[in-house]
């Protein structure tokens, strides 16, 4: 959505969210939707156990709260979180309904930043739908490899958003034990490196542990 930024400016205000700063509570009616020039956010819900589950990241060019935006939802369906700090372009819904309605460029730019967001939740849904732990972990980096992935060389790609061994157990449901152990076996298997919350991908080698011949096409 970086093309939206030169029709946004004039309407918007630059918002700057320290780390750890809620910018959003679930619940919440917002006033404006943000989009992101740097920085990264995360969206989550709290259990009633008091735990947290990680929902999806935010990272430069995104745009958030979509479903209200959209007016899919009156309200904020979740907790949004800066993870570093984030500066932002706020901005309202009637100035985007207004900048978007009559631009079939950006409406065409806008469909396929939605489809790309759906597309990776289809495979987020697939990864916690796996049985196993290390099949979770493996999907879930095959999710963020489509949704965050930079190619440094052929086939070989970083996570732009530093990733904890903790986050990654929120992001998958399973202990961060067992995170732990099952990142060490991938990365034992050439298909992963990291140092400290760095991540690199090796994308062939991911694909055929995943044993899914079809994401093989999937655009980056």
């Amino acid at each position: 959505m970086e093309d939206l930024i030169t029709y946004l400016k004039p309407v918007s205000q630059l918002r700057v969210f320290k780390k750890g700063t809620t910018v959003l509570f679930q619940g919440e009616i917002p006033r404006k939707a943000f989009l992101i020039r740097e920085g990264l956010i995360k969206a989550y819900v709290v259990k009633a156990s008091g735990e947290e589950t990680i929902i999806g990241f935010f990272s430069k060019g995104d745009i958030f709260p979509m479903p209200w935006l959209l007016e899919a939802s009156s309200n904020t369906l979740f907790y949004y979180e800066a993870v570093e700090d984030t500066r932002v372009l706020a901005f309202s819904k009637d100035d985007y309904v207004k900048i978007t309605s009559n631009n079939a460029a950006l409406l065409h730019s806008a469909l396929k930043y939605l489809n790309k967001q759906h597309t990776a939740q289809l495979m987020r849904i697939t990864a916690l739908g796996q049985s196993r732990a290390i099949e979770k972990i493996s999907f879930t980096f095959y999710y963020l490899l489509f949704r965050y992935g930079v190619e440094k060389r052929p086939g070989i790609y970083t996570i732009s958003i530093k990733l904890s061994h903790l986050t990654i157990a929120n992001l998958t449901g399973i202990t961060r034990e067992s995170t732990t152990t099952n990142l060490k076996t991938l990365k034992n298997k050439g298909i992963i490196t990291y140092t400290r919350s760095v991540f690199t991908i090796n994308k062939q080698k991911l694909e055929n542990f995943m044993g899914e011949d079809a994401f093989r096409e999937l655009t980056l």
